[in-house]
C-alpha cells in the first residue's frame, strides 16, 4: 500500500548504446536539453496526485535548460480517480501556461479509457497520447521541428 501512496519514479534516458534506462528523477536532471522522460510507478489517484505534480514541478523547475516536452511514460499507471483526474487537469493547464507541453506514453486502452471518461484526453489533446514511448518521442521531435520553424518565422 505505501508503494502507491509513496510511489517510484524515474528519469529516462538513453545510455551510450542508445538503450532507454531508468535513473532517478533528480530535480536538475533531464533526458536531453528540453526534454524529460518521467515514469511515475503507480496508478493515480487522490492520496499521490499531489505528488506526481509536485516531482514534475520540481523537475521543470530545476532544469538546466527550459523544459518544453514533457513525457510521462504512463506504462504503470492503470487507472486514474476522479480527484486525481481533476488535478491533473489542473496541472496540464499550468504546464500550458509555462510553455511546457505534456505528452503521455505508453498509454493502455483501459488507460486511456480512464483519460477520456475524466477529460484528460480534452486537456492534454489526443494527439499527444500515445501507445508506445517511440511514437511519442517521434512526435516530440517532430513538434520540436514545428516549433523551431514557428518561432523561426515569427522573429522568435
Amino acid at each position: 500500500m505505501r508503494h502507491s501512496y509513496k510511489p517510484h519514479a524515474l528519469l529516462l534516458a538513453p545510455d551510450v548504446t542508445g538503450r532507454w534506462v531508468p535513473g532517478p528523477a533528480t530535480p536538475g536532471k533531464a533526458t536531453e536539453p528540453g526534454l524529460i522522460v518521467y515514469r511515475f510507478a503507480s496508478d493515480l489517484f487522490f492520496a499521490n496526485a499531489k505528488r506526481f505534480a509536485d516531482q514534475v514541478r520540481s523537475l521543470v523547475d530545476c532544469a538546466s535548460t527550459p523544459v518544453r516536452w514533457f513525457v510521462v511514460d504512463a506504462s504503470a499507471i492503470t487507472d486514474i480517480d476522479y480527484s486525481a483526474a481533476q488535478s491533473i487537469r489542473d496541472f496540464i493547464e499550468e504546464l500550458k501556461r509555462r510553455d511546457v507541453q505534456i505528452v503521455f506514453a505508453r498509454v493502455s486502452p483501459y488507460l486511456r479509457s480512464d483519460m477520456d471518461r475524466h477529460h484528460i484526453t480534452d486537456a492534454v489533446s489526443e494527439e499527444w497520447i500515445f501507445t508506445t514511448l517511440h511514437e511519442a518521442l517521434a512526435a516530440v521531435r517532430s513538434g520540436r521541428n514545428d516549433r523551431a520553424d514557428s518561432n523561426a518565422s515569427s522573429g522568435a
